[in-house]
C-alpha cells in the first residue's frame, strides 16, 4: 500500500509540474489556492488521525502570517527563514492549546478550539504596535526568489506544491508509523489503548503541534502570496478553521487520501460560492451544511469509505462471475464426461 501510494503520488507530482505550462494566470491563481488548501486541509487532517476534531487551526494559520510579516517588516528577516520561524511559532501555539485541552473530549475540545482562535484574533487585533492593529501588515513588493515574491504566479504555484508534497509526505509516515497506528486506536477507543500502556496524551501533543507547524508554513506562504495580513482574513474561522474541517470530513478525516479528495472537491465550489452568494451572507455555508449532511448520512466515512464501498462491490461481482463461469465449465465438462 505505501508503495502504491508512493508511485501514485510521483505520477500525480509530475502531471501538477506541468500544469502551469497549459493554464492561464486567471486558472493558476485557482490552481495555487486549491493546492494551498489541499494542503492546509492534510496538516489538519494529521490531529485528527487521534480523532482531535479541531475547528482552531486559523489560530496557527494566523500566526505563520504574523510571524513572517513581523520579522521581515521589522527586523528585516528573511521571508524564508520567516517561514520557518512562523512553524515554530505556531508549533508553540499548538503544544499552547493542546496541554490543556485535550483533556476535553468530543465536543468539548472543539469548542476550546474555536475559543482559543478567536483569543488568538483578538490579540492581534488590539497589539497594535506590532500587528498593525485592524489594519493589518503590508508586504511590500520586491521580486525575487531570495524574498519569495514575484510578479507572476508560477513561482508560488511550485512553492506551495513544494509545500504541499511536504505536508502529503508527512501525513502519510505518520499514518503507516507506529505512532500513527496508535493514533488511530485511540481515536477509536482511547480507553482501551491507554489500557494497552500507550500515552495517548503524548501522542496527540505531538500531533497536534505538527499539524500546527505545517499549517502556519501556509499561513506564512499566503502572507507572501496576497502581500497583506490582516485579523480577518488570516484569523479566519471560515477559511481556515472550518473550511479545512469540512474538507476532510467530506473527503474522508482520518485517512490519507479523504482530505485530499475533499480539499480538490469542495474547494472550488466554495470559491464559486463565495462569488456567486456574495451578498447573501451565510448562505454559501447552509449549502456546504447539506452537503456535509448529506456525504454524512450516504458515507458516514466520507468520500474515501464510498469508494472502498464500490470497489468491494465491484470485486464481489467480479468474484461472483468467474465462480458463476468456473461453475458452468464443470457443469459442462461433467455434462460431456456422461456423454
Amino acid at each position: 500500500m505505501k508503495r502504491s501510494y508512493l508511485i501514485i503520488g510521483v505520477v500525480v507530482l509530475a502531471l501538477l509540474a506541468f500544469l502551469p505550462l497549459i493554464i492561464g494566470q486567471y486558472l493558476l491563481n485557482n490552481a495555487v489556492l486549491i493546492v494551498m488548501f489541499v494542503g492546509i486541509t492534510v496538516a489538519w487532517n494529521i490531529a485528527a488521525f487521534g480523532g482531535a476534531l479541531s475547528l482552531g487551526h486559523a489560530a496557527f494559520f494566523g500566526l505563520g502570517s504574523y510571524t513572517m510579516a513581523i520579522l521581515l517588516l521589522d527586523f528585516g528577516v528573511n521571508p524564508w527563514i520567516g517561514m520557518l520561524a512562523g512553524m515554530v511559532v505556531a508549533a508553540g501555539g499548538g503544544l499552547l492549546l493542546s496541554i490543556p485541552l485535550l483533556r476535553l473530549r468530543g465536543p468539548f475540545f472543539t469548542l476550546a478550539s474555536i475559543a482559543f482562535a478567536e483569543v488568538i484574533r483578538l490579540v492581534a487585533v488590539y497589539a497594535r504596535d506590532f500587528t498593525g492593529g485592524s489594519e493589518g501588515l503590508t508586504i511590500p513588493y520586491a521580486p525575487g526568489w531570495l524574498n519569495m515574491s514575484f510578479s507572476d504566479r508560477e513561482p508560488y504555484y511550485y512553492i506551495v506544491l513544494g509545500l504541499t508534497a511536504i505536508a502529503v509526505l508527512v501525513s502519510v509516515w505518520i499514518y503507516y508509523s507506529r505512532v500513527g497506528y496508535q493514533l488511530r486506536a485511540s481515536g477509536s477507543d482511547d480507553e482501551a489503548t491507554r489500557a494497552l500502556g500507550v500515552n495517548t496524551a503524548v501522542l496527540k501533543v505531538v500531533a497536534l503541534v505538527i499539524s500546527a507547524a505545517l499549517t502556519g508554513a501556509f499561513g506564512a506562504f499566503a502572507a507572501q502570496y496576497f502581500f497583506i495580513v490582516d485579523p480577518e482574513t488570516n484569523f479566519s474561522l471560515n477559511l481556515y478553521s472550518i473550511q479545512p474541517a469540512l474538507n476532510g470530513i467530506i473527503g474522508g478525516a482520518g485517512t490519507v487520501l479523504g482530505p485530499i479528495l475533499g480539499a480538490v472537491l469542495m474547494t472550488p465550489i466554495g470559491e464559486y460560492m463565495r462569488g456567486a452568494f456574495a451578498g447573501q451572507q451565510g448562505l454559501n455555508f447552509m449549502i456546504y451544511g447539506v452537503v456535509l449532511v448529506g456525504v454524512v448520512m450516504l458515507m458516514p466515512g466520507g468520500l474515501v469509505s464510498g469508494i472502498e464501498k464500490l470497489r468491494a462491490r465491484f470485486r464481489r461481482k467480479r468474484g461472483a462471475g468467474r465462480r458463476t463461469d468456473t461453475t458452468a465449465a464443470l457443469n459442462e465438462s461433467r455434462t460431456e464426461d456422461r456423454l
